[in-house]
């Protein structure tokens, strides 16, 4: 049975349907959703998602960070980012602080909780981009990331 992700990022159960082609020929639509589909069937073996596992990640790795700047950051609506917040905050991952410096704004802190999920996320995603290239050769997963490096950063087009 084919499946598809809800707003927070799991994946769901859906009715299976071909592609039309102009979604089955795209390769970001294929490369995106055959990569985030593996990563949150994986990631669910820990009760996260894709998308909470990039939160974890900013906030780990870099600093606190407000919702707006993560939310901008991972292209996640706001809606959706307040939805994932509230279920990393629930399971103890995540804690929100009013900012010192600007009341309407709250920072995301990661807890130590948080910080071993993150750890044990990582692994899965390893595993997970093992799995992903296994059809290609070491030499051809190579050529991928420089090309899909070079394509993450071209300028973002106008709005």
């Amino acid at each position: 049975m084919a499946q598809a992700s809800d707003r927070s990022g799991r994946m769901q159960a859906a009715a299976p349907t071909q592609l039309p082609p102009s979604m089955r020929d795209r390769v970001p639509f294929l490369l995106f959703r055959a990569s985030l589909a593996l990563a949150n069937q994986m990631l669910a073996e820990i009760a996260l998602c894709a998308r909470q596992v990039g939160i974890l990640t900013m906030v780990t790795e870099l600093e606190p960070m407000t919702q707006k700047a993560l939310a901008d950051a991972l292209r996640i609506d706001r809606t959706t980012m307040v939805a994932l917040l509230d279920d990393l905050e629930a399971k103890g991952y995540v804690a929100r602080q009013r900012h010192p410096r600007d009341r309407r704004a709250f920072l995301v802190h990661p807890t130590g909780p948080g910080r071993a999920a993150k750890i044990d996320a990582v692994r899965i995603l390893d595993e997970q981009q093992q799995r992903f290239l296994a059809p290609l050769t070491p030499a051809e997963r190579r050529q991928l990331a420089v090309l899909l490096k070079r394509l993450h950063r071209l300028p973002a087009p106008d709005k």
